[in-house]
């Protein structure tokens, strides 16, 4: 038996490790890249950098602006981010607590806004943004992103609290609090694992999304990382030694904060998986 469960746990290892270096390729192949020059870059792709070309950085950092394009993304992905939580976990605490006829139908809505494709949004979305004077314009962006970031985060919100007890709450009441002290001193620390879930999510989502930046923030100061990176690609030209510098670059912010906080995001994980 210790001879087969040596055997099952050495083929899980592998399987493992061959599945994370799947994964783990296409980053080191951008890696090495990005210190190559472009003719190397298009004939030896798959090749390790004969000589360092640190130039390349040097040259992306001065056309793409890394500077301003990262600001552009994070503004725009912490308070879209921080918009979904805020918003989710209210509503989903509230529609579950008082129910009544009103709260569920805003609960069957929210629910249904998932079914609905983002494709058939876009231009109506568009229309309704420059109506309100909303496009090219971060808070525009922002709008957007609660809005199609609300319903599943809703739905994972509302899974958290179910499991809540109320009685924590009555409690709370008893002692003279409020409903909307109750939701920030008792309900939110509670719901801490699975907005750390929800906050991972939409965090990597928003920081990489090139859809709604396309279509609504079209001013050049207000580019994001993959707005900026697309604008290397045209019909003729391919930037390669630039693009993928630039994208190292970016993606360092994101590859920081992930190692810092990676404990307390596999907590939030593990502890919302377990609730859901």
């Amino acid at each position: 038996m210790r001879a087969r469960e040596k055997r099952n746990r050495a083929i899980l290892f592998i399987v493992v490790l061959l599945i994370a270096l799947v994964f783990v390729y296409p980053l080191f192949m951008i890696l090495f890249n990005s210190v190559k020059p472009l003719a190397e870059i298009l004939k030896f792709p798959l090749q390790l950098p004969e000589a360092v070309h640190l130039e390349n950085y040097v040259n992306a950092f001065s056309k793409i602006d890394v500077f301003h394009v990262v600001k552009n993304t994070a503004i725009l992905t912490v308070f879209s981010v921080g918009g979904i939580v805020f918003l989710s976990s209210m509503t989903a605490w509230w529609t579950w607590r008082y129910q009544n006829r009103f709260t569920k139908l805003f609960q069957n809505f929210v629910i249904l806004a998932m079914l609905i494709p983002f494709a058939s949004l876009m231009l109506p979305l568009v229309q309704v943004m420059r109506g309100l004077h909303l496009s090219n314009n971060l808070f525009g962006g922002i709008l957007t992103y609660w809005g199609i970031g609300m319903s599943f985060a809703f739905f994972m919100m509302q899974s958290a609290v179910k499991t809540l007890p109320v009685e924590l709450e009555e409690a709370a009441r008893i002692d003279g609090c409020s409903r909307l002290q109750t939701f920030f001193i008792i309900v939110l620390p509670l719901l801490r694992p699975t907005m750390i879930s929800v906050i991972l999510m939409d965090m990597f989502w928003i920081w990489n999304d090139f859809i709604v930046p396309l279509i609504l923030l079209n001013s050049e100061k207000l580019q994001t990382i993959q707005l900026a990176i697309n604008k290397l690609f045209g019909q003729y030209s391919s930037k390669w030694d630039i693009a993928l510098p630039a994208l190292v670059m970016t993606m360092l912010p994101i590859v920081i904060v992930f190692i810092l906080l990676q404990k307390k995001i596999m907590e939030g994980v593990v502890a919302g998986a377990v609730k859901g």
